[in-house]
């Protein structure tokens, strides 16, 4: 078991069981209230009569709802009409039936009802209070609130990981960065120094915590490398490296080696600094060092980008559960990260080789020039 468990692990657990709590406690009440909610309006069936009523109309109506993506869909609605006689008087009422008691009746047919004895205006199929009244317990109304109560959860779980749980920016947690090795949990990476080597590599889903484990209990780089099972293992001398890009308010450094272009992930954008000390000095004495502060605009150009494509899909799809989403994503990050560069504008370090005109960092950061 991890000896460390950084701040957005710990506020990650805290969301899952308050949200499991939650919805435990609003399905169970859902159930209760719905329950009363039904006996109450199947009241009268205590002191029923019943009587056979004559089928005046059978009919399907189309219903149009929405999906769990939030797509619109069709589906029929089915319906009886009848008439019965109470006390020398007649009675006409419509419900909805199942489709296959719509199926199983025909016109000018019969077909049982109950009514109250003191307002025949109240009456039902018998199939219909019967399933009713089987339905009408506990599990059974904590199985239909859950159709309501989950995919509110689950949205609710969702908003809160995108608020709350999320590394501070400034935070260095112990247990995830040594001289030469850094953890990112949250993108599932790792980065370490070996040698006059920078090796980086990703960690497979649901390797996470035994490589947790293993980096916050001195594991070898070889073990850590093995335990991840990763995919996409670099190993990149450091003295080949033509250009090193840091921006101070990213968690990432761009790594240009060669023809490709390497996006180096850390957990913080204090625990990149922190590697960013210990790499700088150990690449060739061949590389410059230019610092450059870009204006407020042209820090926050990027989420202008992306705010403006999002307002054009809003304006373009009529999806609900797309539209939502869309607006949760915007509120609570994009225009924070407008407001966050327009306050604290970028500054970019680059480490370069003194004839490199190249543009690579711009164009697949942020698709602006430098």
């Amino acid at each position: 078991m991890p000896k460390h468990r950084s701040p957005g692990q710990k506020r990650k657990r805290i969301v899952r069981i308050a949200t499991f709590v939650l919805f435990a406690l609003a399905t169970y009440g859902g159930a209760l209230v719905f329950e009363g909610i039904r006996s109450n309006s199947l009241e009268w069936v205590n002191d029923h009569r019943e009587v056979s009523a004559t089928i005046t109309e059978l009919f399907a109506e189309e219903e149009e709802y929405r999906g769990r993506k939030g797509r619109k869909r069709y589906r029929d609605i089915y319906f009886v009409s009848y008439r019965f006689t109470a006390d020398e008087n007649e009675y006409d009422n419509t419900v909805e039936v199942s489709e296959s008691a719509f199926a199983g009746h025909e016109e000018n047919g019969s077909i049982n009802v109950f009514y109250s004895p003191d307002d025949p205006y109240l009456s039902d199929t018998e199939s219909n209070i019967v399933s009713d009244l089987s339905g009408n317990n506990l599990v059974g109304n904590m199985l239909g609130v859950a159709t309501y109560s989950v995919p509110a959860v689950l949205v609710l779980y969702w908003l809160l990981m995108l608020v709350f749980v999320r590394e501070s920016k400034t935070a260095l947690p112990e247990g995830f960065y040594t001289e030469t090795s850094w953890l990112d949990i949250d993108d599932n990476y790792v980065v370490a120094l070996d040698g006059t080597d920078l090796v980086f590599f990703d960690i497979e889903a649901g390797q996470t915590g035994d490589v947790q484990n293993t980096f916050q209990n001195n594991g070898t780089l070889e073990e850590l490398i093995a335990i991840s099972k990763s995919s996409k293992f670099k190993r990149i001398p450091l003295s080949e490296i033509a250009k090193l890009t840091s921006d101070h308010n990213s968690d990432t450094l761009s790594i240009e080696h060669g023809d490709d272009v390497h996006s180096v992930e850390f957990l913080t954008q204090t625990v990149k600094a922190h590697a960013l000390e210990r790499i700088k000095v150990r690449l060739a004495d061949t590389l410059e060092y230019e610092r450059t502060e870009h204006s407020r605009l042209r820090s926050a150009a990027p989420s202008m980008i992306v705010l403006a494509i999002f307002a054009g899909a809003v304006s373009i799809f009529d999806v609900f559960i797309l539209n939502l989403l869309i607006g949760i994503i915007a509120v609570f990050s994009v225009i924070p990260s407008i407001i966050s560069r327009l306050i604290d504008p970028t500054v970019r370090e680059e480490w370069l080789q003194p004839d490199s005109t190249k543009t690579k960092y711009a164009a697949t950061q942020d698709g602006l020039p430098s």
